[in-house]
């Protein structure tokens, strides 16, 4: 007979693996390390018993280690702050210059003296009178990628505002993304840069990366674009840019290099970020085709629907919550166990949350507490038939 605690042993190495790849996905910058991380040191410390015993306190303490074992390593390895443009007037990426105004907004080059410019990505499909910028704001919008060269980035660039130390390769601008937006933030739709740049080390040579500008259309972060759709559009199609990225440096600075090898870098990038915007433009015409149910289904062959069953005879009316996207309501059940079901009561997914993500999600008002007149209406339609979507007619609860 197999040793059991070996057996448990490996069930437990790979839910620790899963989990980091997991939190790798949802990181802006994740794919920057994602293919470099083949070991991760943290250190484990859990109770046996007593108060911080329980299931849900040890997983909500492991999930922080991995996850600031993730950031500090995003940190070790960006050349550049993710999710903000680099300002060569103010020699970094964190000033009030680096980020775009507004989730429609783009990076169009740079002012003469170093700063950012940012415009709206419908008057830049405008002003080129791009054959699709009508389609742009229709519901759902067209979806358009454009590649910039280096040279026209940099073209209004003075040369004496120009960091040594960092260089813009190129960019694909794409747009627009459909997101789900709340009341007051206006139109669902987002705008993002893909930049591939290069920082030169004390070693001399150049690292080679790619960045994502943009923000939120209430003027969050990027990260939290996981909490507003359950999914990263862009994620595949950044990760294989990332990779090809990484094998297109490790030669002399693109300044300081021969010119030779600058113009193999420069066609290298220019073809890499070709590759991104036709992945990004398929990627994006494979959502449009499926549901949201079935792109659910789709990144995740594992959900906790047999459970619903269980959850619902344990719910209390005190404890349904209301989704703000889709409408539906949200059944919190055992061990991180959340279930959505529309107001007629069809089961439309279950998911597993940890605790942070529950309460990130009722602080953004993603989730609300649902009216209580609501919840006990559900409840007694759903305790007084079967689960739609159950095996034949179901146990009644």
């Amino acid at each position: 007979m197999r040793d059991r605690v070996g057996a448990l042993g490996e069930i437990a190495a790979g839910t620790l693996q899963r989990i980091v790849r997991e939190i790798l996905s949802r990181r802006p910058g994740g794919h920057l390390v994602e293919s470099e991380i083949d070991r991760v040191e943290v250190h484990l410390r859990f109770a046996l018993r007593g108060a911080g015993a329980d299931l849900g306190t040890i997983s909500d303490d492991l999930t922080s280690r991995l996850e600031r074992f993730v950031d500090d390593a995003i940190q070790r390895a960006a050349a550049f702050r993710p999710g903000h443009a680099f300002c060569h007037r103010c020699g970094g990426a964190a000033c009030e210059h680096s980020e775009p105004p507004s989730a429609r907004h783009v990076l169009v080059g740079y002012a003469p003296t170093g700063t950012p410019r940012w415009e709206d990505f419908a008057q830049v499909c405008l002003e080129m009178r791009h054959p699709e910028v009508d389609r742009l704001y229709e519901d759902p919008p067209a979806f358009v990628t454009l590649v910039d060269d280096a040279a026209t980035l940099r073209s209004r660039l003075l040369g004496a505002f120009e960091a040594p130390e960092y260089e813009l390769l190129g960019q694909v601008r794409a747009g627009f993304f459909p997101v789900r937006a709340r009341e007051g933030e206006g139109r669902g739709v987002l705008a993002v840069t893909f930049q591939a740049a290069g920082a030169c080390g004390r070693s001399g040579r150049s690292c080679f990366g790619l960045n994502i500008l943009g923000k939120m259309p209430g003027g969050e972060p990027l990260d939290l674009l996981w909490d507003r759709s359950r999914d990263v559009p862009w994620s595949r199609a950044v990760r294989w840019a990332q990779a090809a990225l990484a094998t297109a440096g490790g030669g002399p600075a693109g300044r300081g290099g021969a010119a030779g090898r600058r113009e193999e870098i420069e066609r290298r990038v220019e073809g890499i970020l070709r590759g991104l915007a036709r992945r990004l433009e398929r990627e994006r015409r494979g959502r449009a085709r499926r549901t949201s149910h079935a792109e659910e289904r789709h990144r995740s062959g594992e959900r906790p629907t047999r459970k619903a069953l269980d959850d619902i005879r344990g719910a209390r009316a005190e404890e349904i919550l209301a989704d703000e996207r889709s409408g539906t309501l949200v059944v919190p059940g055992e061990r991180g166990r959340i279930h959505f079901f529309t107001t007629d009561g069809k089961l439309v997914s279950s998911v597993r949350y940890s605790r942070d993500a529950i309460e990130r999600k009722r602080k953004l008002g993603v989730w609300r507490d649902a009216r209580r007149s609501e919840a006990e209406a559900f409840l007694r339609l759903l305790r007084g038939s079967p689960v739609p979507g159950s095996r034949g007619d179901g146990p009644r609860i």
